[in-house]
């Protein structure tokens, strides 16, 4: 079985290998690392599930062998070549992909454990392959929106440890918000949750992004909704081609271009006041140094010296 949506892998490809960089790893708790090394062993390097049987083979192998002689297939070095071609195409992409983990996780976090909000449920609207239901459902109530195809490979996928993440069908193109939580008893319209939309706003119609805004605040006021941003024209015309054409050769496609100031404005016409945004590494790292130059890397220094691609951004409304 093969990931529905390649851009999905694309993001979770690049990401399981760069959080393994010595100097990007302490950036990521053990926990986020936990679930990529364990839903690595169940997928191959093209995004295609590996059976139960082949897994289990690859797991006793490792197990009587040298470690050596277990190959990791993506720990091969022609992932890390095909990293430095994209960073090459698409200058700073590399950066953004840690960054908004990174933001998300980071920000996320602050808020669920902030002791006066009043966010008690986390809602993860087109969560793809990523952790971010499965990391924080020990101690919250999670849960996750995608397409039917996708829920279906995310629960074949996900670690079994901590599973108390709710995965339900949703396509923000057909499907109302509210009547899809009501599928969920656990879900509590009556507490705030916050909304999180990550690599989503881009693939759906602007009338359905302004629909699904005005569902989130009428489920409840005060729920609050953070997102990515990609503003597509700040590119430059080789940029935007190369990530226009590699999203089009997938498949899959992306909607009109959206400036923040265009996305902060649907927000406010609803009811969501933009309180804070984020566009790089360092804004979220504060005092802390970076590991010692002289000894990063090719892909390391992308990552932390390099700035961001124009126009990425991280918004928090509420």
């Amino acid at each position: 079985m093969f990931i529905p949506s390649k851009t999905a892998f694309n993001v979770y490809s690049k990401f399981t290998t760069l959080r393994k960089h010595p100097s990007i790893a302490p950036l990521f708790p053990p926990i986020i690392h936990s679930y990529y090394d364990q839903t690595e062993v169940k997928l191959n390097s093209l995004g295609r599930l590996i059976s139960p049987q082949f897994k289990r083979k690859k797991v006793t192998a490792r197990e009587l062998q040298d470690k050596k002689a277990f190959k990791n297939p993506w720990n091969a070095t022609w992932i890390s070549k095909m990293l430095i071609l994209d960073d090459w195409l698409l200058k700073g992409d590399l950066h953004h992909i840690v960054f908004r983990k990174l933001a998300l996780h980071r920000t996320i976090q602050d808020r669920l454990m902030n002791p006066n909000s009043p966010i008690t449920q986390l809602v993860i609207l087109g969560s793809g392959i990523d952790h971010l239901g499965w990391v924080f459902s020990d101690k919250y109530v999670c849960f996750e929106l995608d397409i039917e195809p996708m829920i279906t490979f995310k629960k074949k996928l996900l670690p079994t440890l901590n599973q108390k993440v709710h995965l339900n069908d949703f396509d923000a193109t057909k499907n109302a918000l509210d009547q899809c939580l009501k599928q969920q008893p656990e879900f509590n319209p009556k507490r705030p949750s916050l909304f999180i939309t990550e690599g989503f706003i881009d693939y759906i119609p602007k009338d359905n992004l302004v629909s699904l805004l005005s569902q989130i605040k009428h489920i409840n006021p005060k729920n609050e909704w953070m997102s990515t941003h990609f503003d597509r024209s700040l590119l430059s015309r080789n940029q935007r081609f190369f990530f226009e054409f590699g999203i089009q050769i997938t498949g899959e496609q992306l909607q009109s271009n959206l400036d923040k100031e265009q996305v902060i404005s649907i927000g406010s016409n609803i009811g969501f006041a933009l309180i804070n945004e984020w566009s790089n590494i360092l804004e979220l790292l504060g005092n802390r140094s970076i590991s010692n130059e002289a000894k990063l890397n090719k892909i390391e220094r992308k990552v932390l010296q390099q700035n961001n691609m124009n126009g990425c951004s991280i918004l928090h409304f509420k």
